[in-house]
């Protein structure tokens, strides 16, 4: 089979993958690099006030996000002095958008060429994506991880940069729309805000794969439970164990999954990921006790293979606010409600409308007494 050319669109089955190859995933250290680099930058106040307003200013263009056809709610603006306020009624009760509740969204991109297929989006594919929603007022945060395999509508983009409509297509995909930085980062934005039903995006942060084994060996190493049979990659990585991971083996269990035709493989690594992250982040606040240097000699490692609008402004805010709760994986590490079906040749997730949209009334909605 030819090898797609360069410069062409990129396939909506560019993620059919043979179930025999072992596919590959991670991404949510970003968020962690980014967070912890303000403890070696607290500048000046201003810096905090123009965080805030870039963090915040998406969200004035939106005061009621969008009713899926599975919910019964309903959407009425009220007269509130010189105002026009929208509210949310659902279950009897009554709800008003918070603005001050800002989102960004954190990929893991995948940039290996499919061998199997011998075709692929030169941009690679976001195959890990967290969404973090962040409550400047409280410092009360969600990191929402979602499916790669999550159906949503895509902009179709050609390579001239040209807009061909919207497919319904699995999420990963809308990152191969774009040219591997910005443009593939806002496709990413738009089709995630779509699924939130019309929440904006604030700020993203890709990082691409390949600096796994960079980040692991930076802080010496991370500890984890292996709660998935690995062996067959690493005789070290057996169910059950507790080891300190180096790169390599820190590559494998991020990263792999070994499909075989279960559709729910992406599931057990998503737990994976989330093992590790916790890990990750734990273990870096600790150096960074130790060494403040820490985070931003991270940073700088892997800045190469990093595409984000967070200005250092932006951080600064994100960061102040962020260390108002400190980090809790059991309470703030979720995952976004739906089932996965396996189609004829790659698997498919569906979220959950319903359980979504009850989601997005927690987080971002405040109830009006």
């Amino acid at each position: 089979m030819s090898r797609q050319k360069s410069n062409d669109i990129p396939s909506r089955n560019a993620d059919k993958k043979s179930p025999n190859k072992a596919l590959k995933v991670f991404g949510v250290t970003a968020a962690v690099i980014i967070g912890i680099l303000v403890i070696v930058a607290v500048t000046l106040i201003v810096l905090m006030f123009n965080g805030q307003k870039k963090a915040l200013g998406d969200n004035q263009n939106i005061d009621v996000v969008s009713v899926p056809e599975e919910v019964t709610a309903s959407v009425v603006r009220e007269e509130t002095g010189t105002d026009h306020d929208a509210y949310v009624y659902y279950n009897d009760k009554k709800y008003k958008y918070n603005d001050k509740v800002t989102t960004v969204l954190f990929a893991g991109v995948d940039k290996h060429v499919d061998e199997q297929t011998g075709i692929f989006g030169t941009a690679g594919q976001a195959d890990t994506i967290i969404v973090a929603a962040l409550n400047t007022e409280t410092g009360k945060y969600k990191m929402m991880a979602v499916s790669r395999d999550t159906m949503v509508d895509v902009n179709v983009i050609n390579p001239s940069g040209e807009f061909q409509g919207t497919e319904k297509m699995q999420i990963c995909l809308a990152y191969a729309y774009g040219d591997g930085k910005e443009s593939s980062c806002e496709n990413l934005k738009r089709s995630v805000s779509r699924m939130m039903f019309g929440i904006p995006v604030n700020a993203y942060a890709a990082i691409d794969l390949d600096a796994i084994p960079i980040l692991n060996d930076g802080i010496g190493g991370v500890e984890v439970n292996v709660i998935e049979d690995l062996s067959h990659k690493d005789p070290n990585l057996v169910l059950g164990s507790r080891i300190l991971l180096d790169g390599r083996q820190a590559e494998i269990f991020v990263r792999s999954r070994d499909t075989k035709g279960d559709e729910n493989q992406n599931n057990l690594r998503m737990e994976r990921q989330r093992e590790y992250l916790t890990s990750f982040i734990k273990k870096t606040l600790s150096q960074t006790k130790e060494d403040i240097k820490t985070p931003l000699r991270l940073y700088n490692s892997v800045s190469d293979y990093m595409v984000t609008d967070i200005d250092a402004a932006a951080v600064t805010y994100y960061t102040s606010v962020f260390l108002k709760s400190g980090f809790s994986a059991d309470e703030n590490f979720i995952k976004l409600p739906g089932r996965t079906t396996a189609s004829e040749k790659y698997a498919e997730y569906y979220v959950d409308n319903e359980a979504l949209f009850d989601m997005i009334l927690d987080i971002y909605y405040t109830e009006v007494k």
